[in-house]
């Protein structure tokens, strides 16, 4: 059975929206390195996370590969559009196995229409996508490398850490290379980076785990 109350856009909406929901909404496995869709492909279905992590990039002109988030347990992962145009601005790949829920966009649109609740976590969902890509670009345009992955690694541990003593364990199974395409980077610049924040006692990794100290790492994004 579908679990859509694990899906945070569905908090607080009309227990007919839900059954509604339920009935078109259908559930299917994806496997890591999956590919959902790709940037400029047209569709029209809206995804969720049910359980697992995915990824969205887009591909500069280069032939580089920028990721920009990792969504998990609960997410969205793609925008409603509300006009003709369906075409995606981004890619998505699974980042670890995952239970994917989709629906169709011109029926969600219908319940949607009907219940306020519905509408406004879709709004909301908006604006938090908005402010998270508000934040990268502050950070992507005014930090240097080092403060850049200090402030990736503050945020990854905020979303998928685990508290273990005065070390937080991101929980997610990503590598020097994911990271350096998360921040738009050359590997070898990532890695004498990550080399340093080791130095400073901010990161640790072990057996290819990846371990923070949050509160340091924030102060040294910020310069405090």
């Amino acid at each position: 059975m579908m679990k859509i109350n694990s899906i945070s856009i569905f908090d607080n909406i009309k227990p007919e929206s839900k059954e509604q929901l339920e009935k078109i909404m259908t559930s299917f496995q994806a496997q890591r390195r999956e590919t959902l869709f790709l940037e400029k492909e047209f569709i029209d279905n809206l995804y969720f996370i049910e359980k697992g992590k995915v990824s969205i990039y887009k591909i500069n002109e280069n032939g580089e590969r920028k990721v920009i988030f990792i969504f998990k347990n609960g997410d969205v992962i793609n925008d409603l559009s509300l006009d003709q145009e369906k075409n995606t601005i981004f890619a998505c790949e699974v980042f670890e196995k995952s239970t994917i829920l989709k629906c169709p966009a011109s029926e969600f649109i219908k319940i949607m229409e009907n219940d306020f609740n519905l509408m406004k976590n879709i709004l909301i969902h908006t604006q938090n996508i908005n402010r998270r890509l508000y934040r990268q670009l502050k950070n992507s345009s005014s930090l240097n490398i080092d403060k850049k992955l200090a402030a990736k690694l503050y945020r990854m541990g905020k979303e998928f850490g685990a508290e273990q003593g005065e070390w937080t364990l991101i929980k997610a199974n990503i590598s020097i290379t994911y990271i350096a395409e998360m921040l738009g980077c050359k590997r070898e610049s990532l890695s004498r980076t990550m080399k340093q924040l080791q130095d400073y006692g901010l990161v640790k990794i072990v057996n290819k785990n990846i371990y923070v100290k949050k509160e340091g790492l924030s102060k040294y994004f910020k310069g405090n």
